[in-house]
């Protein structure tokens, strides 16, 4: 104990403590579930491990549990979920990420879902997200290439710069992805920005406190809760890319929108939702407090109802 602390005064134990760093140790495990047949579950059960390299997660093969991970790189993402340098497997199976937190910087990415061989047809929605937190990254989680129907359950993503983010120019992406519950909060840029043509499924989920909510091309349903103070923008943003469905938003009866300190007087925004084309829609929920802005609730030619598909009143 005496060595121990005179060392640590000198300045000599620090070293070893920088170096820690359990991506090998853990990339292990996982190559070893690899190289069996028919898969299998690895439980951390509740430890806390650094990585400063990425971890390669076959989403055919395994599932990972029951761990807070450290991501230390300075590039790149913490977890890479793909089928990208493994034999693809004609078998139906259904792997999870479970009570798992990562940690990250602004540097980096939190999980990336992404398979680069357009003529496979991936089944990355083999991977389901169940009581995740993902906290601090650039992207909290990235979806690319040959990714579609995936289900995230009571899934936490903040304190980063984008929640959400589907990558653009992808191939075979989207199909009907749903998201149950969690809370997307506190991104600095925006909760979800979606560069790619989506289907985006959101049941109980908030937006909370979200630099901009939502920026959409592609068709979203929401049942949930949406909140933030008046930034001075747009908090909806709807788009359209060539040959696609347009961005649209169609939220239930029973959602909600808030806009703390809001001031019908004096509103520092534009409006609610910037459209910027015809065929842009919002269907508005119920329970509304907030929604308008110097030129109006809704900004451009977009349609917006109302939850009974009565039109929106502008002013």
């Amino acid at each position: 104990m005496t060595y121990r602390l005179v060392l640590t005064v000198l300045g000599l134990a620090v070293p070893a403590l920088a170096l820690a760093d359990d991506s090998p140790a853990v990339q292990a495990m996982l190559d070893g579930c690899y190289a069996g047949s028919r898969g299998c579950v690895i439980d951390l059960q509740g430890a806390t491990k650094t990585l400063t390299r990425p971890l390669r997660i076959n989403p055919d093969l395994v599932s990972l549990r029951n761990a807070t991970f450290e991501c230390r790189m300075t590039s790149g993402t913490c977890l890479y979920v793909s089928q990208d340098g493994f034999p693809h497997r004609d078998k139906t199976t259904i792997n999870r990420l479970e009570g798992i937190t990562l940690r990250g910087s602004r540097a980096i990415d939190g999980i990336t879902m992404n398979y680069t061989d357009n003529g496979n047809h991936n089944i990355n929605a083999a991977m389901t997200l169940i009581g995740v937190s993902i906290q601090g990254f650039n992207r909290g989680l990235s979806l690319g290439h040959n990714v579609w129907g995936i289900d995230m359950f009571n899934v936490l993503i903040g304190n980063g710069n984008i929640g959400i983010y589907t990558q653009p120019g992808t191939h075979n992406a989207g199909e009907r992805s749903t998201f149950a519950g969690g809370t997307i909060y506190n991104n600095a840029i925006a909760g979800l920005d979606e560069e790619s043509c989506w289907e985006f499924d959101f049941e109980g989920t908030s937006f909370d406190f979200n630099g901009q909510q939502m920026i959409l091309r592609g068709p979203t349903a929401f049942t949930g809760h949406l909140e933030n103070n008046d930034t001075g923008k747009a908090e909806i943003v709807l788009d359209a890319l060539a040959g696609t469905p347009a961005g649209a938003l169609y939220m239930s009866e029973g959602s909600s929108i808030t806009v703390d300190g809001w001031d019908a007087k004096n509103p520092k925004q534009p409006c609610y939702v910037e459209t910027h084309l015809p065929y842009n829609n919002i269907k508005f929920p119920a329970t509304v407090y907030g929604v308008g802005g110097t030129q109006g609730a809704v900004c451009g030619p977009g349609r917006a109802v109302t939850w009974d598909g009565q039109p929106f009143p502008q002013k």
